[in-house]
């Protein structure tokens, strides 16, 4: 009886650690794989990630210019709300409009539109691009 016991309250221990995703199966870590400007010009695109978990994004590129950056999200009735970004490493200082477009965001505050999200593809659109991602 006591091992049962103690077996329950690992198990309940242990599941209260972590946090559940809020985003559903918009949660974890994306790798963009192309951007469609609404003009019609597609950017394949190396190395840039985003992570997602609870009410923080994190964008960045890895092996070039970009750096990472840090801000605020929010999803609603299939839209997302990007803003707020932040420099990881000196958050006194705010992510510049230039700085965001490589990851294919063009404004402070992005809205963007979830077309699809299946946990393993993430498709999403703004009045500025459409986002082709993997899951990483």
């Amino acid at each position: 009886m006591r091992q049962i016991i103690l077996f329950i309250l690992l198990v309940v221990e242990i599941s209260s650690c972590d946090k559940a995703p809020i985003n559903d199966k918009l949660d974890g870590r994306w790798q963009l794989m192309t951007i469609e400007y609404t003009d019609g010009k597609v950017e394949e695109c190396n190395r840039i990630y985003y992570s997602i978990q609870l009410h923080l994004v994190e964008i960045s590129a890895k092996g070039g210019n970009g750096g990472t950056h840090i801000g605020r999200f929010s999803y609603k009735e299939d839209e997302i709300t990007m803003s707020e970004f932040r420099h990881r490493g000196d958050e006194e200082k705010l992510t510049t409009l230039n700085e965001l477009k490589p990851f294919g965001l063009n404004q402070a505050i992005n809205h963007l539109q979830v077309e699809k999200a299946t946990g393993k593809k993430l498709i999403l659109k703004s009045d500025y691009a459409r986002l082709t991602f993997r899951k990483f």
